[in-house]
C-alpha cells in the first residue's frame, strides 16, 4: 500500500552536492528579494503621488485654491490619477508574482533536499518544476514592471506638457499686463 521509500544519502560527498544544489535557489531567492524591495518602493511612490493628487483635486474642486486654468488642472489631475491607478494595478500584480517566485524558490530548495534523500523517480522532477515556476513568475513580473515604467515615463511627458501650457498661459498673462512704453 505505501510506496517503498529508501534513503539515498550515503556519504559526505553526496550531502555536500545536495547542499551546493540547494544554494542556487537561495541565490535566486536573494535576487527575487531585491526585486521585491525595489518594486515595493515604486508602489510607495505611486501611493504617495495618488494621495497628493487626490488632495490637490479636492482643494481645487471645492474652490479652496484660486488657481489659473482650474478646469484644465482638474482634468489633468483626473487623468493622472487614472494613469497612476493603472500603474498601481501593474505593480500589485508584479509584486504578487514576485512573492510567488520567492515561494517557488524556497520550495525548490526544499524539494532538492527531499529528492536527494528519497529514491522515488518522480520526486526528481519536483525541484525542476518549482525552479521553472519561479523563473516564469520573475519573467512575467519583469515584463509588468517594464510596462509600468513606460506608464511612468508617459505620465512624466504628460505632466511636462501640461506645465508647458501653464507656463505659456502665465507668459501670456504677463504680456497683457505689461504697460506699453
Amino acid at each position: 500500500m505505501w510506496p517503498h521509500i529508501q534513503l539515498n544519502v550515503t556519504n559526505l560527498g553526496t550531502a555536500l552536492n545536495v547542499l551546493a544544489a540547494m544554494i542556487t535557489p537561495a541565490l535566486l531567492l536573494s535576487a527575487c528579494g531585491t526585486f521585491i524591495l525595489s518594486t515595493s518602493n515604486r508602489l510607495a511612490r505611486i501611493v504617495d503621488r495618488m494621495r497628493s493628487l487626490s488632495h490637490q483635486l479636492d482643494e481645487m474642486s471645492q474652490g479652496m485654491l484660486d488657481v489659473a486654468l482650474r478646469e484644465e488642472r482638474i482634468e489633468h489631475h483626473r487623468g493622472e490619477i487614472k494613469l497612476q491607478g493603472r500603474r498601481l494595478n501593474l505593480i500589485q500584480r508584479a509584486l504578487t508574482l514576485l512573492y510567488l517566485a520567492a515561494v517557488n524558490y524556497v520550495c525548490t530548495s526544499v524539494a532538492i533536499g527531499l529528492a536527494s534523500t528519497f529514491t522515488l523517480v518522480w520526486v526528481y522532477w519536483v525541484p525542476v518544476v518549482f525552479g521553472i515556476g519561479g523563473a516564469c513568475c520573475m519573467l512575467v513580473a519583469a515584463v509588468m514592471l517594464a510596462l509600468e515604467a513606460r506608464l511612468a515615463v508617459k505620465d512624466l511627458y504628460d505632466e511636462t506638457e501640461f506645465h508647458r501650457r501653464l507656463a505659456r498661459y502665465y507668459s501670456d498673462q504677463q504680456q497683457t499686463r505689461l504697460p506699453e512704453a
